[in-house]
């Protein structure tokens, strides 16, 4: 996550599932969660979160991995200097794997991946989403609704997970718990999400299991 005032919040009701992804190894710099070396490698692949906001009327999952950095040698803490752009990789292709019958296995797989058109501008494809038979895209940083009822949307975001790391080394520190839930160390510091709102039953008619995944292409 790098700093940068004035990004957007997700908000939404219900929380279902709250889950953290590794990611792949590659070539480009970013920092993370403090993640580890191999994992900070490929920023394009590092998922930072999943959330999965459930409700009885919509299900809203959104997904995070690394923001952008404009110097990735010069690391300030958990975050990096600021950028007004998110990371789009067109050589990385991500995954929402949903499970609706508790077997493991994926019973529908959402995939989406980012690109150019002629103007030079960025767009995100999507495939696979419940009700929508082809495969449709539109601009980042745009909310796009779809005609299955689906709305949509990636870009550059305001990191939503919450973290006291001075209450965290304080607790390790002397054995109290310190935690402040005032003192959030991940405040201004932004990742680049997808985030998709769903009718809850085109997901399955009871309870959901969801992960996410990352690949690239390979060199």
């Amino acid at each position: 996550m790098h700093k940068h005032p004035g990004m957007r919040k997700f908000a939404a009701a219900g929380l279902v599932a709250v889950a953290t992804i590794g990611g792949w190894a590659s070539t480009l710099h970013a920092s993370d969660h403090s993640e580890s070396p191999l994992v900070q490698a490929d920023a394009a692949q590092d998922i930072t979160d999943l959330y999965v906001f459930g409700g009885a009327q919509k299900t809203t999952i959104i997904v995070c991995w690394a923001g952008l950095s404009v110097d990735p040698d010069h690391k300030q803490g958990l975050g990096e200097p600021a950028s007004s752009a998110g990371l789009y990789d067109p050589a990385a292709l991500y995954t929402i794997h949903i499970d609706n019958n508790g077997d493991n296995k994926a019973d529908h797989k959402i995939h989406f991946r980012f690109g150019k058109n002629a103007a030079g501008e960025t767009g995100v494809q999507w495939s696979g989403l419940p009700g929508s038979e082809i495969a449709f895209s539109h601009a980042v940083e745009t909310v796009y609704n779809d005609a299955s009822g689906a709305r949509l949307w990636a870009g550059h975001a305001d990191d939503p997970f919450f973290f006291d790391a001075q209450g965290y080394l304080e607790t390790l520190a002397t054995g109290t718990l310190s935690f402040d839930n005032t003192r959030d160390t991940l405040a201004g510091l932004n990742v680049t999400a997808a985030a998709i709102e769903v009718d809850t039953t085109a997901l399955g008619s009871g309870a959901i299991q969801v992960w996410a995944t990352a690949s690239r292409k390979g060199n």
